[in-house]
Formats: C-alpha cells, sequence, structure tokens
C-alpha cells in the first residue's frame, strides 16, 4: 500500500508540474492533463477536488501576472450568465445522455477550433452582450459535463483578443467557478484529510510549473499563442469525444 502511494505522488507531482506549465502558459487546460492521469490511481471523489483546488492556486498566480488586462465591465456578464445556467445544466441530463451530449459538444468544439486555425473568424461587434449567451452555454455544460472552459476560450479568440487579454479575463472567469466549485466540496463532504494531505503535497510542484509556464509565455507572439490555444482545445474536443464512447 504504501508503494502504491508513493508511486501516485511521484507520477503525480510530474503530471501536475506539466499541468501547472499549459494553465501558466494558456490559462486554461489543467485538468485536462491531470484527471486522465490520477482518475486512474485514486477514486475521481478524490481527483476532482484535488484538481479544482489546485487549478484555482494556479488561475490566482496567472490572475495576479495579468491583472491589468482584465475587463471587468465585460467579463461580469459572463460570469454572471454563467453562475445562473449552471443549475440548469444538470436538467439536460433528464433529458439527453451525457455521453451523447459530450460526443457532440466534442465535435462542435473541434469544428470551430479548426475553421479558427485555418483563418476563419466570425467577429461580433457587440462582445459584452455576446458574453451573455457564451456565458449562458458555458454554464450549461458546466452544470452537466464539466466542460466550461472551451466554449469561453474560443470566444475569446474569436475576437481577437491578445495573449494577455485572454489570459486575463479567461482567468477571472475560473477563479470564481472555482471558488464556487470548492465551497460545494466542502458541503458535500468531499474535502477529506486524505484529498487535503495531496493536494498539499502537490502545491511546491504546481506552483513550479506555473511559473514556467508564466515566464514561457513571454517568447510567444499573439499569433502563435492563439494556435497553442486552439490545439489545446482541439485536444479536449477529442477527450470529450473519447470519454463518451468509453475508450478513456
Amino acid at each position: 500500500m504504501e508503494i502504491e502511494i508513493n508511486m501516485f505522488l511521484i507520477i503525480g507531482i510530474f503530471i501536475v508540474l506539466i499541468a501547472g506549465f499549459v494553465q501558466g502558459l494558456t490559462s486554461f487546460g489543467f485538468a485536462l492533463v491531470t484527471m486522465p492521469f490520477l482518475v486512474k490511481m485514486i477514486p475521481l471523489q478524490e481527483v476532482v477536488p484535488i484538481v479544482v483546488i489546485l487549478s484555482l492556486c494556479t488561475n490566482i498566480i496567472v490572475l495576479l501576472n495579468s491583472w491589468q488586462h482584465v475587463a471587468i465591465r465585460k467579463i461580469w456578464i459572463l460570469i454572471l450568465s454563467s453562475l445562473l445556467a449552471a443549475p440548469l445544466g444538470t436538467l439536460l441530463l433528464v433529458y439527453l445522455s451525457a455521453d451523447l451530449l459530450k460526443g457532440f459538444t466534442g465535435i462542435l468544439i473541434i469544428a470551430f477550433a479548426v475553421l479558427l486555425l485555418s483563418g476563419k473568424s466570425f467577429p461580433i461587434r457587440n462582445d459584452k452582450m455576446a458574453f451573455i449567451p457564451i456565458g449562458m452555454t458555458s454554464g450549461l455544460l458546466n452544470g452537466s459535463i464539466s466542460l466550461s472552459g472551451p466554449p469561453v476560450a474560443l470566444f475569446l479568440s474569436n475576437q481577437g483578443y491578445s495573449k494577455n487579454e485572454f489570459r486575463a479575463n479567461i482567468t477571472v472567469y475560473g477563479v470564481i467557478l472555482n471558488m464556487i466549485t470548492i465551497g460545494t466540496f466542502f458541503y458535500s463532504g468531499l474535502m477529506t484529510p486524505k484529498v487535503m494531505m495531496y493536494t498539499s503535497l502537490f502545491v511546491p510542484s504546481v506552483l513550479i510549473g506555473v511559473f514556467i509556464g508564466i515566464i514561457a509565455i513571454k517568447r510567444l507572439d499573439d499569433q502563435l499563442f492563439k494556435k497553442l490555444t486552439l490545439w489545446l482545445i482541439i485536444l479536449s474536443g477529442v477527450w470529450t469525444i473519447l470519454g463518451s464512447l468509453k475508450l478513456v
């Protein structure tokens, strides 16, 4: 048993380091990197709170690094719309299969990301008002299949946000969602001593990864950053489809 725990910690530290780097670089994707590996070693009900807490740590650091680029007058609409729609996301599962919803969402994410990669874009003049449907879509997906990030990331990329604006605004959104989610974990009893122990042991590696990512982002121009984020979104779409087919 002790050997298994030590192996989990060694692998987990390495995975969390890489995930922290990805998050520091792009401001999303932490769960995409960590979940598939950690869930193979410990129960899902332990992995999820660990990942969310560590994701909050990464988001706070990135936000401190890019706070001056936050468009708070726009982003609050996105946050409010998402929070209002999230409870309705659970209702989707009453009428739709989770696997069907995952598969359909994954296909749409990939298709739109590929269009943006090919140079196509569909800029919306009043992006402040567009945050309402985007936030609601993100909230519905978060409440149903825990996939809130890609819709927001695709919209910001479509609107031509610079790398600094992209990172700052999606991070604010992530911080709010993380904090609310952690609150529900405390309420539901998922924040066990074991979860807190694992989380504390992973904090140093996630911090190192984030800081390396923040340093690396300075070497990327806006175009390269956009391509990197779109490829990460495509990866999340592929993983979502594979999950719907029970292949991962």
